[in-house]
Parts: structure tokens; C-alpha cells; sequence
């Protein structure tokens, strides 16, 4: 957490400084003054960082609030005050999900009407898993048709070739893995599928 807050505001004071078009000297002497003596963030604690920040909206720095992963509608009121519903924006994000699939998550889950109003962490960790599963999904069926198309193979094709396939088979995560796994070979698949988790 210190490490990312280290990161956060040492960003922070990079767009003040710009902002501010402080040159090399006075930047050096904004970060000593309000250290009382240092002149790096590098060699400031992440408090002192805090007060080199404050010492630069003492003199006109304005931070601009903080750019939304995913601006759609129905963007829960408390998002900047809960760390797993930024994690639940982000994740929507990557779906191109909108907040109403998030919601109809917990409607179905834990009978909340929205996203919003879960309290538990039991709750939005059930959420965040139910995102990964789709996301895992999306991401099987995608790396499948990608390297159908390298074989000139269509998705018809794999419904021609392979039997017993069940009817929602796209929306089945071991039904896909093992698809991947037959036309990329278990090689490739592994090295794609490592990729995908560190995505």
C-alpha cells in the first residue's frame, strides 16, 4: 500500500510541477522547502511527499479529478470510496460491460438491486469473481476463434468436428479450455493462457 501510494503522489507532484511550469531550481526548492532540506522526491518519505504536494496546491496547483476507467451509466455514487467497486469499474471496463451488468450480478447473487449497496466483502468478492468468469470466457472463445482463423477453420467447423459438444458450449469455460488446448496445441495454449492471467 505505501508503495503505491509512493507512486501516486510522486505522480501527483509531477503534473503540479508541469502545471505549474516550475523550472529544475525552483522545483528542487519547492521540494526543500517543504522537507526542510531534501530536494528528490526520491529521498523523500511517502508523508514528506505528501507535504511537497500541499506546499505546491498552497501555490496554485489544482488536481483534476481522476479520470474514470469506464464512465457508464448508473456509476455507483461511493466508487471513490470503494476500493473493490473500482476494482468491479475496471473489470467492466475491459468487458465493455455497462454498471447494469454488474447490478443484475448482485440482483441475482444476493437479491441487492445494485451494485452499490452490497456491504459485505463476501459480496463484492462473489461479484469480482462472477466479472473474472466472463472475462475468462470472452477471453477462451477469443484466443479459439483467433487461431481457427490462423488454420482457416471456422467456428462451424469445430461444431462439424468434434462430437457431443453441449449446446451453449461458447459460454462453457472447460468445454472452450479443452477446445483451445485441441487446435493450439498444449504447448501454445499454456503459453496463452499464462499470458491472458497476467493481462
Amino acid at each position: 500500500m505505501t508503495r503505491d501510494n509512493r507512486k501516486k503522489v510522486t505522480a501527483q507532484i509531477h503534473i503540479a510541477r508541469k502545471q505549474l511550469a516550475l523550472d529544475e531550481d525552483t522545483y528542487r526548492l519547492a521540494i526543500s522547502t517543504a522537507t526542510g532540506g531534501k530536494r528528490s522526491c526520491a529521498d523523500c518519505t511517502v508523508p514528506e511527499l505528501y507535504q511537497v504536494l500541499q506546499h505546491m496546491k498552497e501555490r496554485g496547483f489544482k488536481a483534476r479529478p481522476r479520470k474514470r476507467i469506464a464512465q457508464h451509466p448508473g456509476t455507483p455514487h461511493n466508487l471513490d470510496r470503494e476500493p473493490m467497486l473500482q476494482k468491479i469499474e475496471a473489470l467492466l471496463a475491459e468487458l465493455k460491460a455497462p454498471w447494469s451488468y454488474a447490478d443484475a450480478i448482485a440482483k441475482r447473487q444476493y437479491k441487492v438491486e445494485r451494485v452499490a449497496w452490497l456491504r459485505t466483502v463476501e459480496q463484492y468478492t462473489g461479484v469480482i469473481a462472477a466479472l473474472d468468469v466472463e472475462l475468462e470466457k470472452r477471453r477462451l472463445l477469443s484466443a479459439l476463434e483467433r487461431h481457427l482463423e490462423e488454420q482457416n477453420l471456422t467456428i462451424e467447423n469445430v461444431e462439424n468436428q468434434v462430437s457431443g459438444l453441449p449446446k451453449n458450449w461458447r459460454r462453457n469455460r472447460k468445454v472452450l479450455a479443452r477446445l483451445c488446448v485441441h487446435y493450439m496445441g498444449p504447448d501454445e495454449w499454456l503459453s496463452e493462457h499464462r499470458k491472458g492471467a497476467d493481462a
